[in-house]
């Protein structure tokens, strides 16, 4: 069998512009976020009414605690994936590959833990701790905050290490 073609990076001259450009869509995307949370609404009520399904998107938003979200479900989901997704890109854009692992599984793990802390919340009797806290690691890994860390400390933590400097006695 022949080797497997080994994948090279974009330069950077194509990655720092449409890292920009992915940065502009989060900033536009939280400056604006009523109108694409109006936007993501209208859009899944009409796909759900198509298909039958909008008496249950209600009972089961209506057994959402407004510690949680005020919003639509499928709208925030929608959007915390989107949102997730191109930060992930960014990440992906700006971190060796060999780390991008570690950054998924970061954000794999705080979105578990907000599905544990919601769920828990849920199960123990609307405990109003748990939606708090777990709406607020939503919030954290929804935003550009953990890109903004991400990259240095995983750039730094993933560094290629430099030749070994000689020094003579």
């Amino acid at each position: 069998m022949p080797p497997e073609p080994t994948r090279r990076a974009l330069p950077w001259r194509v990655r720092l512009p449409l890292t920009a450009l992915l940065a502009a869509l989060l900033f536009w995307a939280g400056t604006y976020d009523v109108t694409v949370f109006a936007w993501l609404t209208a859009g899944w009520q009409r796909l759900l009414a198509a298909v039958g399904l909008s008496g249950l998107a209600q009972r089961i938003q209506q057994g959402i605690s407004g510690d949680v979200t005020t919003r639509s479900l499928p709208a925030m989901l929608t959007y915390g994936l989107a949102y997730t997704g191109v930060c992930l890109l960014i990440l992906a854009l700006l971190i060796p590959r060999r780390a991008l692992r570690t950054a998924g599984g970061l954000y794999l793990g705080v979105f578990a833990l907000s599905a544990l802390l919601l769920l828990g919340g849920k199960a123990a009797g609307d405990v109003r701790w748990a939606y708090q806290l777990g709406r607020r690691l939503i919030d954290f890994i929804v935003s550009p905050l953990p890109v903004i860390a991400l990259v240095p400390l995983l750039r730094w933590h993933y560094a290629q290490p430099g030749p070994a400097s000689v020094t003579e006695s």
